[in-house]
């Protein structure tokens, strides 16, 4: 029997590997800016609609050893991320599904990599804080 659906890694470190080539990507829709262009929008939304099904069995997987509240919750995400992942939008509403999609793509990123243990803090966050913590804090002596 052969099956259609995106297989799921079994090791936890593929897991991982596969989350943080997902929050690159994502990072990297998100820091280049999403453009509202046609062309631009259009090949984003191709990159995410490619995304969708390697997140959704990890979701899935997810969702069935959470309690029933949070595993009703992220079976709704999931379901809108399918729904929208699966649709064509109309021309004039493209930017807006986009946005959408990344939006619902990334909140199912940060619950699976705070369930697989992996670090979801954002990158400018992260140099922001080493930043600070390069600069004495509280007054300086004067000359």
């Amino acid at each position: 029997m052969t099956s259609t659906t995106a297989a799921i890694p079994t090791a936890e470190r593929d897991i991982s590997a596969l989350l943080v080539e997902a929050r690159r990507e994502l990072d990297s829709i998100a820091n280049r800016g999403i453009v509202s262009a046609p062309r631009a929008v259009a090949d984003t939304l191709t990159t995410l609609e490619e995304l969708a099904p390697t997140l959704i069995p990890l979701g899935q997987a997810l969702a069935a050893r959470l309690g029933d509240r949070e595993r009703s919750d992220l079976h709704e995400l999931i379901e809108r991320i399918e729904v929208r992942a699966g649709s064509r939008p109309r021309a004039d509403l493209a930017y807006e599904h986009l946005l959408v999609l990344v939006s619902q793509l990334q909140e199912l990123l940060r619950r699976l990599e705070r369930a697989h243990g992996i670090s979801c803090r954002p990158r400018r966050a992260a140099a922001a804080n080493r930043g600070s913590q390069d600069q004495p804090s509280g007054p300086q002596p004067g000359p």
